[in-house]
Order: C-alpha cells, then sequence, then structure tokens
C-alpha cells in the first residue's frame, strides 16, 4: 500500500511538474529536455556501472557494499528510464559517487525495516512478533523456530 501511494504521489508530482515545464517552453523542447535527461542518465549509468564492478572484480571494497551500490544504480537507472524530472534529478544524484555512498548508508540502516515486512524476527534471546508487536525473552538463542508447509504442484 505504502508503494502504491508512493508511486501515486510520485506520478502526481511529475505530471504536474512536465506540464508547468511544457508550458514555459513548449512541448518540443520540454520532449526533447526527457529524451536527452533519458539518454545521458543511461549513458552516465553504464559508466557508473562499470565501475561499480571493478570494484568488486578487484575487491577494492567490501563485496556487499558493491552490490548495495549496483542495487542504488539499477534503482538510479530505472528513474532516470522513466520519463520525468524529479524522478531524473534522483536519478542522477544516485549516479554521484559520495551520494551513492550516502544512499547504501540509508539503505544498510533500513535494510531491516525493508526485509521484515510481516516475517517474524530472531535476535539474540528476543523473540519478535511483527504481526502482533510483541516481544518475549528466550533463553536459548540458538534456536530458530518455524513452519513448513510443502505444496505439490
Amino acid at each position: 500500500m505504502r508503494l502504491f501511494l508512493l508511486m501515486l504521489v510520485v506520478t502526481t508530482i511529475e505530471v504536474i511538474l512536465i506540464a508547468k515545464v511544457g508550458a514555459l517552453i513548449g512541448f518540443f523542447p520540454t520532449f526533447l529536455i526527457i529524451i536527452a535527461t533519458a539518454l545521458l542518465g543511461s549513458w552516465q549509468l553504464r559508466q557508473q556501472w562499470q565501475f561499480v564492478m571493478g570494484k568488486l572484480g578487484t575487491l577494492q571494497s567490501e563485496p556487499s557494499q558493491a552490490l548495495l551500490e549496483a542495487l542504488v544504480l539499477i534503482i538510479c537507472g530505472v528513474l532516470l528510464i522513466t520519463p520525468g524530472f524529479l524522478t531524473d534529478i534522483i536519478g542522477f544524484l544516485g549516479l554521484i559517487p559520495p551520494l551513492r555512498e550516502h544512499f547504501v548508508k540509508l539503505l544498510r540502516k533500513n535494510a531491516g525495516k525493508l526485509i521484515r515486512g510481516n516475517f517474524q524476527m530472531y535476535s539474540s534471546r528476543t523473540y519478535q512478533d511483527n504481526q502482533n508487536h510483541t516481544q518475549t525473552r528466550r533463553e536459548d538463542s540458538h534456536i530458530i523456530e518455524g513452519e513448513f508447509e510443502r505444496k505439490d504442484d
């Protein structure tokens, strides 16, 4: 639901921005700017992708760092290809290496929230039920409990 609302808000802002810019400079220049930013962004994305893959290949950084940078680049590539000014700005910001590293730090910080969803998480001696928002203490932190159901095709 949050993703749907985010997409709805971003799309609405994009349409308003495109309409405002189109009214200001005209349809054809606006169209050319959108196409030019998509092409420039795709080219720049290709350059940055090679840089990140080079870092991964030579292990100049921690592998998870390079993989997270690659994930940020993929997201930025999608934003750059998406027509609009707001998505282009965000996409270009992710292509700047220091800002991309900041995005990776944010991703690391919030990864637990993104991944958890409605799953049950175990941490050292704490059992957390995300559906009921309750926590109980466990004596043995080496036990992982779960349910399994086999579904035949």
